[in-house]
């Protein structure tokens, strides 16, 4: 599910979270890597469907994430 608040746009399902907490963050392929499961399960077609737009927060798990195109 993927909700707007205040603090940013709150992605919640148990695959992406999973995938989020497993990534290296600091490590660039990790990095293309968890952008690859974003597409693949869909998670990036939603946020634009819902109106992420550049520099928002986006949070999966215990992770922000500012939103980049």
């Amino acid at each position: 599910t993927i909700t707007q608040t205040p603090d940013g746009w709150v992605v919640r399902g148990q695959a992406i979270e999973r995938a989020a907490s497993m990534t290296y963050w600091e490590h660039y392929d990790s990095v293309r890597r968890f952008q690859r499961i974003l597409e693949t399960l869909g998670v990036e077609q939603a946020l634009r469907q819902a109106g992420v737009q550049n520099g928002d927060t986006v949070i999966i798990g215990e992770f922000e994430l500012e939103w980049q195109d």
